[in-house]
């Protein structure tokens, strides 16, 4: 296992299907309903940081997936085909379970396929709709990153600093609109070219940032984030989405290089190696059984909210969800046909 996979890649999964599950807990709204400092704090810096969950899984992608050559055939067998198998099953299983909880009006197969086409099943489960968009056009950017070299990642860079930062703090400030088709750039295809270049090319650029200075602008970001969220609520009188996402294309790189630098020190054959190894190969089902599991554990939580402070209570709800989650994983993985899905 030690040397088919890279320990770091394993850890990042780890620490983005951790972001995810709270990103899907009341920890992210808390903010918008207290008038305690440290909920609001915590609350509104967790909201932030847990956006940045879904681009490093696409990072970990990129690093892994573009660099690979295979015929479009194979690419639609051992991934398109397999990744459309893994939603319709999952979708199909949460379906029953909601069936079964009486939470579907008229359930029946036309209803089933209408809310499959429309993601009417899992609202989380956008990210596989996604994840299936980018495979499909995997072979477009193969070819081009074949060819990628540091100033060209710059003006990736750059562009999508125009169009998802100062375009976005423009309407949020401003209420100023100025329309600009990015195109792919726009994309999570953006965060698969950074983590499949950061991976596979020596960068001076990302041996600066892998130390302190780097932990400290990724640190200056968030700040100047609740800051401008803060802003936008004095100015519009409620918080926007967009805010939350404002300086991700940023931060999400730079917790790549930061974690990647951490991970790399800890050796594959320890005790804690091991470990990252074992869980990081679960995330994907961690990730797929989170609403069943977060639902199990629902009880825990309620009675935590009661007990102690709401984000204390997501925050272990976060944690037990997940070790939960990889306990399931973990021994349906020892099922073969399972194990090729998951």
């Amino acid at each position: 296992m030690a040397q088919k996979k890279k320990l770091y890649l394993e850890g990042i999964r780890i620490i983005a299907v951790i972001l995810i599950i709270f990103n899907h807990t009341d920890g992210t709204i808390y903010y918008l309903h207290t008038d305690n400092k440290f909920t609001y704090l915590f609350s509104i810096i967790m909201t932030i940081i847990c956006r940045m969950g879904v681009p490093l899984f696409f990072m970990v992608s990129g690093a892994l997936l573009l660099n690979i050559e295979e015929e479009i055939k194979v690419l639609f067998y051992r991934r398109v085909i397999r990744m459309f198998g893994v939603l319709f099953v999952v979708s199909l299983l949460y379906y029953f379970f909601d069936v079964f909880r009486h939470n579907i009006e008229n359930p029946g197969v036309t209803d089933f396929v209408a809310k499959l086409c429309t993601n009417g099943i899992r609202e989380s489960f956008w990210f596989l709709y996604g994840y299936i968009g980018m495979l499909v056009t995997l072979p477009f950017f193969r070819k081009f990153t074949k060819f990628l070299d540091k100033e060209i990642i710059i003006y990736l860079l750059c562009l999508r600093i125009f169009s998802s930062i100062i375009l976005t703090f423009l309407y949020l400030v401003f209420d100023v609109r100025i329309y600009f088709d990015s195109g792919f750039v726009g994309g999570y295809i953006y965060y698969m070219i950074l983590g499949y270049y950061i991976s596979t090319k020596e960068s001076k650029m990302s041996r600066k940032i892998e130390g302190k200075s780097g932990v400290c602008c990724w640190m200056f970001l968030i700040i100047v984030n609740v800051y401008i969220m803060y802003l936008i609520y004095t100015l519009r009188g409620k918080y926007l989405t967009e805010g939350v996402d404002l300086f991700v294309p940023l931060t999400a790189p730079l917790l790549w290089i930061i974690l990647k630098k951490k991970m790399e020190a800890i050796r594959t054959n320890s005790i804690l190696g091991k470990s990252i190894l074992i869980m990081g190969s679960c995330a994907f089902g961690i990730y797929l059984l989170d609403n069943f599991v977060r639902w199990q554990l629902l009880p825990m939580y309620l009675f935590l909210s009661d007990k102690t402070v709401g984000v204390l209570a997501c925050s272990v709800y976060t944690i037990v969800t997940f070790f939960v989650g990889f306990g399931y994983t973990y021994f349906l993985r020892k099922i073969p046909i399972i194990k090729k899905f998951l």
